[in-house]
């Protein structure tokens, strides 16, 4: 009689054994992943018309991480106080390196309603606070993740 137990008998707990790795594994990497910082850097008025207007929010995105990260999709929303101005999303690859800024310019397309509700703030105060917030898809080598952010800022017309 053979003292080697027959490996069939372990395989349904070598597989399980893996399994648990691989899956630890991949939430330890998870878990080390650290979200991009977002700084909103300017707002440029691009353009002013009948129908509405144009502008072009510029992010300043930080990657914290030690390899590089590359966001497919971004979205955005973007306030005028609390008056939501505009809404959509980019989905030219952006490619942040490790360690590193990237810029990243989001083209915004407002109504003229929209403008005379933010125009009225302005005329009021002398400057609007402005948000933008959203989510960047990162494809990372632990897989793609959807992470938000959100960054404030102040437009205000005496300095400019």
């Amino acid at each position: 009689m053979s003292s080697r137990l027959p490996v069939r008998r372990f395989a349904p707990l070598l597989l399980a054994v893996s399994a648990l790795a691989f899956t630890g594994c991949a939430r330890f990497a998870r878990s080390a992943f650290q979200n991009p910082v977002v700084e909103l850097k300017d707002v440029q008025i691009k353009g002013i018309g009948v129908q509405g207007g144009s502008l072009d929010v510029v992010l300043d995105v930080y990657n914290p991480n030690d390899y590089r990260i590359d966001a497919s999709r971004v979205t955005y929303t973007v306030f005028a106080d609390s008056l939501k101005v505009a809404t959509g999303e980019v989905t030219k690859l952006v490619t942040l390196d490790n360690r590193k800024t990237a810029r990243v310019v989001l083209p915004v397309n407002f109504t003229m309603r929209e403008l005379t509700q933010a125009a009225g703030i302005l005329l009021q105060r002398g400057s609007v606070d402005y948000t933008v917030q959203g989510d960047f898809t990162l494809a990372t080598p632990f897989g793609s993740i959807t992470r938000p952010y959100r960054s404030k800022g102040r437009y205000d017309t005496l300095a400019r």
